[in-house]
Order: structure tokens, then sequence, then C-alpha cells
């Protein structure tokens, strides 16, 4: 998880930038889905380069580490943008962000999943995704 965020998000702010960061978001997942990929196959790929070095000279690798690293400067450009807005991405392949936000005295993470209408999870900053809650009362979280 990348944590850039320093601003405190209502409920409220956080709703309102949903429509200028969904497409952000859809981008993010599938760039990030297409990395884990690249990954998995450049991996296989230089697994076989150390049972046997003449795997190296199989046409396509190059190609597909060149593809990797534009890939992979898509997810971060991306995750920059969200970071200047002062959200952190939580798990990009599921388009989860977080919104630092104050729940009584505490700050938490106003949690959003693409997908969903609103914001309306949130978590401790300790904890991951698996652990965001319903806000059970808007009141719980700062409104103004």
């Amino acid at each position: 998880m990348v944590r850039n965020a320093i601003r405190l998000f209502t409920v409220e702010e956080a709703n309102s930038l949903l429509g200028l960061i969904a497409p952000m978001l859809n981008e993010l997942c599938e760039y990030s889905v297409r990395q884990e990929m690249l990954e998995e196959q450049l991996e296989e790929i230089m697994e076989e380069v150390r049972e046997d070095y003449r795997a190296a000279l199989k046409p396509g690798w190059e190609e597909l580490q060149i593809e990797l690293e534009n890939n992979t400067n898509c997810v971060n450009n991306l995750t920059m943008e969200l970071g200047k807005l002062g959200i952190e991405v939580d798990e990009p392949t599921l388009g989860v962000v977080n919104f630092s936000s104050l729940r009584g005295i505490e700050t938490v993470f106003l949690s959003y999943k693409l997908g969903e209408s609103h914001v309306k999870h949130w978590h401790h900053l300790d904890e991951q995704y698996e652990c965001r809650r319903k806000m059970e009362r808007e009141l719980d979280i700062i409104t103004q």
C-alpha cells in the first residue's frame, strides 16, 4: 500500500471525489491485474533461463520486459495522481482506496471499493481492506 495522504476527509468530501477518481481506479485495476500477469509470465521465463541459459534466446521475452516496465509506469503514475488528491491506494487490483479521516479523536481510513455507490466503510490505519467495517453512524466520522 502506498501512503501519500495527509489530508483529512469528511464522508461528503470523499463521496464528492468518486466521479473524478472512478475512471482512474478503472485504469489502475486494469493495469494492476495486467502487471501481475506480466510478472508471472516473466518469472516463468526467468526460471527457464536459470535452468537453461539458451532460453534467453527465445523471442519475446525482451518485449515482455518492456511491456512490464511501461505497465508499471502507468500503475505508478495513477497511484501518484490519486496521492496528489490525498487518496491512498490500498488494493489496486480491486480498486480499493482510502481517505484519511477522523473517528472521534482517532485517525482512520474511509474505505471505498470501485463499483460501490458511495463511501460506506472505514478501518483503522494498521488494518487492511479485509478488516473494513460498515459505518453504523456517519456521526462517528468527521462531518465538517
